[in-house]
């Protein structure tokens, strides 16, 4: 079970890595906050806020000391603001000792991503599944005294809170997981995926997911915008976008590409919609193609804009 999640670690870590080189965009502050419902171009300036420091104090004394210089030195500052956040997360969750368990590492996502996990659990939010991925269930069914393979406790498995999950998934792997594996864990039972939003700093696409922002600065292009439980996925342009093209429409080489891919265009509100036909959260891999296409456009279309 460990070596599956180790696995998937490495494949989006090296999936992160390519989209890194391959991609670049422009340069803003980037943030998280909760996100109600708002028409597209009231959501996108009602929620931007702009922050002084990238990371608290207690983060950057922890990222110094790993870096080997005094805790309070701003030696290293430099260094440390244009490090990938999953290095940072790194770093961070190194400064709790070998086993770290659920708490510290959402304390991390929440210190380093501005992602409120805890606020996902409780609100219930997040990727609708009907079950977890094998390793995850497995684990939860131990959890319980029950065999890997039997079935007996999931539907309580399923009813449970995400945190809960998490922690007992910890507790069975001894609080042992490493960086990269404890991304793909609240990726499989969360749906956030903290690799690819690392990766996303800079390229001018703001996220809302879950009822808060994963990315957005005063240069995004366009938003993607999903559901609170990522059933459904919009689409729209930012005043960003109108102020270096002189329109707010979706340009139309992007609305074909995602057309193709089962989205539909309400011209009324000019915003892309798709919604699972499973009912179940869009999978990692549509997701995928989806900030492909968007990315690609800004980089081909946009990227001195």
């Amino acid at each position: 079970m460990r070596n599956q999640i180790k696995t998937m670690a490495k494949n989006i870590v090296l999936f992160s890595t390519i989209t890194t080189v391959t991609l670049t965009g422009g340069v803003g502050s980037v943030y998280a906050a909760e996100a109600p419902a708002y028409s597209n171009t009231q959501a996108y300036e009602a929620q931007h806020i702009e922050q002084d420091a990238k990371y608290s104090k207690k983060v950057m004394r922890a990222v110094r000391v790993s870096l080997g210089v005094d805790a309070k030195s701003i030696q290293v500052d430099a260094v440390i603001q244009t490090m990938p956040k999953v290095n940072v997360m790194d770093r961070y969750l190194a400064s709790f000792g070998k086993k770290v368990k659920g708490n510290e590492v959402r304390l991390a996502v929440k210190e380093i991503f501005d992602i409120d996990l805890n606020y996902v659990s409780k609100m219930d939010y997040g990727s609708k599944l009907a079950s977890y991925p094998t390793d995850v269930m497995e684990s939860l069914r131990v959890s319980l005294n029950e065999e890997p393979a039997s079935t007996k406790q999931d539907a309580r498995i399923m009813e449970m809170a995400k945190n809960e999950v998490m922690d007992r998934y910890l507790k069975e792997h001894d609080y042992a997981l490493t960086g990269a594996e404890s991304r793909v864990l609240i990726n499989q039972i969360f749906g956030v995926n903290l690799e690819g939003i690392s990766t996303l700093e800079h390229m001018q696409l703001a996220v809302s997911s879950k009822g808060q922002w994963i990315v957005k600065s005063d240069t995004d292009l366009f938003v993607l915008e999903s559901s609170l439980d990522d059933v459904d996925v919009s689409i729209y342009t930012t005043p960003y976008f109108k102020e270096v093209t002189g329109s707010d429409q979706l340009p139309e080489p992007l609305k074909t590409k995602l057309m193709e891919l089962g989205f539909t265009y309400n011209e009324e509100a000019n915003r892309l919609y798709y919604k699972n036909p499973t009912g179940e959260s869009v999978p990692d891999a549509f997701k995928g193609r989806v900030m492909g296409i968007l990315i690609g456009t800004i980089v081909t279309e946009y990227k001195n804009k």
